[in-house]
């Protein structure tokens, strides 16, 4: 392994030098020339990425310099003390980052994607997203110290990657109708997994005949005319959360004037975000296009091919947008009544619009649904987050994080936000033989769900929020292979 920790390690500064906005348009380039993409398009399609990339992170920047002050305050207006910090999920990509078996993954794990996608266990191409690792590379880790062993640490974590492929394949056709962006599907579990419950709780919907009430953009924008528009929606989410946040100096002029501030940037970034998004995906189209291409003329023969890609893409979607706003004041609501919690989403909380995109895809872009998902799954959070304090406290200080004054135990509420891995880690880091049992119950989980899914592709598609139509539609090229 210590080839594989050097080579880690390598990579990781290649990472540090260059940035994900130089690597991800070098390995969509590389990606393109092997599937026989014309060179010039293939150049094309990789500086296309690198733009998108460099203006998402601009305005991405802007955003959380504000939306993170005015968290802050909402956090402190609470009330009530917490012994447990969130400090944010840089803390655990440097626990990653830090550790001989995080540097180890990078390597080992490019190679089980490869293996993965090239033996057709998954439809998902991940090497496109190797940065969002660290989302379950950190509760391996975890195995990892609990038990005092590598090898169990390095399989929790390959078991974790499969479960990441698998809901990335799930949810890829609701992902595709609803954002518009074929052949993409997000490998970043900390947003999708939120789609587990989003699909049970439609399916409960659908089978007692509960009548949906419809809060979509459209619907919005078709009942309130200009203020129901994406741009009057961001202000007015802005203001409404500004005056929490300030609601004990709403008499300065000055802090009108932040509030005011915050509320256009919101605006903007539901205007401009989508434009940037079309401009990311368009690097995108020679990819999708010579696949489907191959697919169609039955030189490979696949169900389906998805690109994994980084969230960001689907960020400043309206829906979504305005659900993770949302969910921001009643995720710190829940944290302050829930008896036992220990924790308040402080850090890690302007990321909410992230992981409401696993439930807005299942929804359609309902918002009331979706809210009402991350509600009952992100409070659920707060337990974990409170569970696993004390190992990700050893964990980060071992890493070299200083504790400031007064903080007894820190964590990253993000990167807590995935029950399945929190199962998933007690299973692999049990005491004595029950671990074992506990995996091998996994394991035949993660076959028996593996085997349905690939004997009934079109049923898991619905599940997860895909129309019957778009299912049909998704695996018709497949048909047209064959």
């Amino acid at each position: 392994m210590e080839f594989f920790t050097q080579a880690g390690i390598v990579f990781k500064a290649f990472l540090d030098t260059f940035g994900v906005n130089v690597l991800v348009p070098i390995v969509v380039f590389v990606l393109s020339i092997a599937i026989r993409v014309e060179l010039k398009k293939a150049l094309r399609a990789a500086i296309f990425m690198a733009i998108g990339l460099t203006a998402f992170n601009l305005i991405l920047n802007i955003l959380w310099g504000q939306l993170d002050a005015v968290m802050v305050l909402i956090s402190a207006n609470v009330g009530k003390v917490f012994d447990v910090v969130d400090i944010g999920w840089p803390a655990a990509a440097a626990i990653v980052y830090s550790n001989s078996l995080g540097m180890t993954y990078f390597i080992v794990g490019l190679l089980w994607n490869l293996i993965l996608f090239f033996t057709r266990v998954t439809d998902t191409f991940q090497p496109t997203d190797i940065w969002n690792y660290y989302y379950f590379v950190v509760w391996g880790i975890m195995v990892q110290f609990v038990t005092g062993s590598f090898v169990l640490g390095l399989a929790a974590c390959m078991f974790m990657n499969l479960f990441v492929l698998l809901v990335a394949d799930f949810l890829a056709p609701a992902l595709q109708e609803y954002y518009g962006y074929e052949g993409l599907t997000c490998t970043c579990i900390c947003v999708t997994n939120i789609s587990i419950l989003a699909a049970l709780l439609r399916w409960v919907q659908m089978k007692l005949h509960i009548k949906e009430v419809h809060l979509e953009p459209e619907k919005l924008q078709e009942k309130l005319g200009f203020f129901g528009e994406p741009a009057m929606i961001g202000i007015i989410m802005g203001i409404l959360l500004g005056v929490v946040a300030y609601i004990h100096d709403l008499g300065s002029m000055a802090t009108w004037s932040k509030i005011l501030s915050f509320a256009l940037t919101l605006a903007a970034m539901l205007v401009i975000y989508p434009q940037v998004s079309g401009m990311f995906v368009k690097g995108l189209i020679p990819v999708s296009q010579s696949m489907n291409a191959r697919m169609r003329s039955g030189k490979m023969k696949r169900k389906a091919f998805n690109i994994g890609i980084d969230p960001a893409v689907y960020f400043g979607e309206t829906s979504t947008l305005t659900t993770g706003l949302l969910l921001i004041p009643i995720l710190i609501f829940t944290a302050a009544i829930l008896p036992g919690n220990r924790i308040i989403p402080m850090a890690d909380i302007p990321a909410m619009p992230f992981m409401a995109i696993g439930a807005i895809a299942v929804f359609k872009g309902n918002i009331l649904n979706a809210a009402i998902t991350g509600g009952i799954w992100y409070s659920l959070v707060h337990y974990i987050a409170s569970d696993t304090a004390a190992l990700f406290t050893q964990m980060a200080t071992n890493a070299g994080t200083t504790l400031s004054a007064g903080q007894t135990f820190v964590n990253s509420w993000c990167v807590s936000a995935q029950p399945p891995l929190w199962v998933i880690m007690k299973a692999f880091s049990a005491p004595g033989a029950l671990k074992f049992i506990f995996i091998a119950v996994c394991l035949a989980v993660y076959v028996l769900a593996l085997w349905h899914f690939k004997t009934h592709r079109k049923a898991w598609f619905m599940f997860f929020g895909a129309s019957a139509e778009y299912a049909d539609q998704y695996l018709s090229i497949a048909s047209a292979a064959v």
